[in-house]
């Protein structure tokens, strides 16, 4: 899981599923609603008026550094080769990260231009009141409160059970990232989202199709419905200018952050496999 190993054992599966174990649809649900829970107080900020577009790219800048701060704060003491997520030297991290600094630097010099935002952007480097106007103190605390109740938990686990040391705060990280460096073009997400679940409904009834023919038949008349909406929906975003921008964004956080909420039933499917299977 870093440096010379490259893909996803059966064994980084159990080890990961002995510290997040998969615990049925309503842990699955209690954990798809915290991450709805931060995602909806941003929304309901950006319709009250109070956040701007600018304003929530600064959020989730900030988002993703505290939670690296968080991150590694909750490593200290821990052995490297505790560690489930061995680290990298910094030759190796230093491409990637000058590439993504690159990335969100010039693109978001751009869209600020594009959604009219640098004037909030100043301000907001100005002066502390412009942050409490905003309201970006409340979805930063919820992100705090839960960040660190999670390396809290991390660390009481590692405590009682020793290696290997899995970080649950690693995923709202990579949850930002994704957000950070994939929201540049916010409707991105979206629409990929779109596209893939068109390619898995496909596979479905291709599937069904040699077992149950009239229900496949049903299955395949309602696909490209289903695609249709769903490109209509990035389409009507697109026509909405800078709101629309704003709300796709949104949207690009909430399905980045429900991704990796997910990972515990990727994992649980990599444990179950009876070969070692290659992980992004």
């Amino acid at each position: 899981m870093g440096g010379e190993k490259e893909t996803l054992t059966r064994a980084d599966a159990r080890a990961y599923l002995r510290r997040f174990p998969v615990q049925g649809v309503w842990q699955v649900a209690f954990n798809l609603l915290l991450v709805s829970g931060g995602n909806a107080i941003v929304l309901y900020l950006l319709l009250s008026g109070r956040m701007r577009a600018a304003h929530l790219l600064v959020l989730v800048a900030v988002e993703a550094v505290l939670l690296i701060v968080i991150a590694a704060l909750s490593t200290i003491g821990v052995p490297p080769g505790d560690r489930f997520e061995k680290p990298m030297p910094w030759r190796e991290r230093l491409p990637a990260l000058l590439f993504s600094v690159f990335w969100i630097a010039g693109v978001y010099s751009i869209t600020l231009v594009f959604i009219h935002g640098w004037s909030d952007f100043i301000a907001l480097m100005r002066s502390a009141d412009a942050w409490f106007a905003a309201g970006l103190f409340v979805p930063i605390a919820y992100t705090a409160g839960t960040a660190l109740l999670q390396a809290g938990a991390d660390r009481a686990h590692y405590r009682r059970h020793g290696r290997p040391f899995i970080s649950g705060v690693a995923g709202p990280v990579l949850a930002r990232i994704l957000t950070l460096v994939l929201g540049g073009v916010p409707f991105a997400m979206p629409f990929f989202v779109a596209v893939f679940g068109a390619v898995k409904g496909v596979e479905f009834v291709l599937r069904k199709a040699r077992v149950r023919p009239a229900q496949s038949m049903l299955a395949g008349i309602g696909m490209p419905v289903i695609a249709y909406g769903a490109f209509a929906l990035v389409g009507m975003l697109i026509e909405q200018d800078v709101a629309g921008w704003a709300i796709g964004f949104v949207l690009a956080k909430l399905i980045a952050e429900s991704m990796v909420a997910a990972i515990p039933l990727v994992m649980d499917h990599v444990a179950n496999e009876p070969e070692t299977v290659a992980a992004g």
